[in-house]
């Protein structure tokens, strides 16, 4: 973790006077293409161009990531992508659900073709495969499905197999809503009924049935991308209705984690004790959530340690809400997910961050968060950090070049990575 000592506030507000003009981060070289840092598995590099503010775009990722910037810079912009390429396979109107192409191409000119190409790492059954999907969109021709679709999969650094095998197809992975068509893998998967399921799909096409297994790999990851923007309030009314899926996910804004936890508490208990033994760790007070069913409703009540009545969600406090949110998104979560989230300090105390950071960087799946706070920028190393800036309308993603000098020099000196962030803001003012 970064330096954690903590300042007054006259200090923060005179924090530009002590700093040299070679620790601002602004000063810092970056280079996204000659970046070095390990690689870490699922989402490798993102490669966008004219979908929203992301013009001429490229980033690399690792296992933990964290946009900064300042508003309307376009760190959202990054996380809807991923969020665009989920709903594709899981959809058949990602546009549509975006107010239609011209609100989603760069400065609404349909002229442009919107491009996307996302490189993914993931090991399948003691396999190692290289994923690089690219996607074009042709606003005067199509709206909805792509143009042109292409997939090259590298089974442990051996010949890249490229499909469609011929030039003039494309795959009809994207808005096709394939989801009854290529099986999931999780790790209690065996290999031959996955193929077996493959062979005896009726609606697939000749290039699904090419890729056969492949493409069941490939589905798995696009479909284990998760979006969140936790909204408190949302969560808090009753659900007016108790069927619970088999398999149910978290929306993206958990307004269904009534009816989430009501499905753990009926198959996984084991999971759900875990979820209410990290909360209750964080917040003395709790003893468990429990999801309630009362006629055609499903709820949550809150027991706490100190009374033996349990409270309705409706009196819970956003923050408790929110905490409960995070940690069942990320206990819950596939080995193989890529989660983001929006602003995960909101409604979060700052002493709590600390374990909200800490989850998010002990799970298996792959992070990617936005935030304004310099107390949560303050907890993350500098190799997780990605600076998101608008350059004439154009979102651009910078990484620092030489974490390792750029901690140094902060220890040196005595202040944090989110105070040397937030000096280089108050000078650019």
């Amino acid at each position: 973790m970064g330096n954690r000592r903590m300042y007054k506030e006259s200090e923060v507000k005179n924090l530009k006077l002590n700093l040299t003009e070679n620790i601002i981060i602004k000063n810092i070289n970056y280079d996204t293409k000659s970046y070095k840092f390990k690689i870490f598995k699922m989402l490798k590099k993102l490669k966008v161009k004219n979908f929203r503010s992301l013009k001429d775009f490229e980033v690399v990722f690792g296992k933990f990531n964290v946009l900064i910037g300042r508003n309307n810079t376009g760190k959202s912009n990054i996380i809807d992508v991923l969020s665009f390429l989920n709903d594709g396979i899981t959809t058949s109107n990602s546009f549509k659900q975006r107010g239609g192409y011209k609100n989603v191409v760069f400065g609404k000119n349909t002229a442009n073709n919107i491009e996307i190409n996302a490189i993914f790492e993931e090991d399948f059954y003691e396999d190692n495969f290289l994923f690089d999907y690219y996607l074009k969109f042709d606003g005067e021709y199509s709206m909805e499905n792509p143009v042109e679709e292409k997939l090259e999969i590298q089974k442990n650094n051996g010949e890249k197999e490229r499909f469609p095998k011929s030039e003039n197809k494309r795959l009809y992975l994207f808005g096709k809503q394939n989801i009854k068509e290529y099986p999931l893998i999780d790790g209690k998967s065996k290999i031959e009924e996955i193929k077996k399921q493959i062979e005896e799909t009726e609606r697939m096409t000749a290039e699904e049935y090419t890729m056969g297994i492949l493409g069941a790999f490939f589905y798995t990851i696009l479909y284990n991308v998760r979006y969140y923007k936790i909204v408190p309030y949302n969560i808090k009314p009753r659900i007016n209705e108790v069927f619970v899926e088999k398999n149910l996910q978290l929306d993206k804004e958990c307004k269904n984690i009534p009816l989430f936890l009501l499905s753990l508490s009926q198959n996984d208990r084991k999971k759900l004790g875990r979820i209410n033994e990290l909360l209750s760790g964080v917040v003395d007070e709790i003893d468990e959530f429990v999801p309630t069913i009362e006629g055609p409703y499903c709820y949550l009540k809150m027991k706490d340690k100190n009374f033996n009545e349990s409270f309705y969600s409706g009196s819970i406090s956003e923050g408790t809400i929110s905490l409960l949110s995070y940690i069942t998104i990320i206990e819950t979560s596939k080995k193989q997910s890529i989660i983001c989230f929006e602003e995960p300090e909101n409604y979060i105390h700052a002493r709590l961050l600390e374990f909200i950071v800490d989850l998010m960087k002990n799970t298996d799946a792959q992070i990617i968060v936005t935030t304004h706070s310099l107390s949560f920028i303050d907890l993350c190393d500098s190799e997780d950090i990605i600076i998101v800036e608008k350059e004439k309308g154009e979102t651009k993603a910078k990484r620092i070049n030489d974490p390792k000098k750029l901690r140094e020099e902060l220890d040196e000196i005595g202040i944090t990575l989110g105070e040397s962030y937030f000096s280089d803001e108050l000078k650019n003012e």
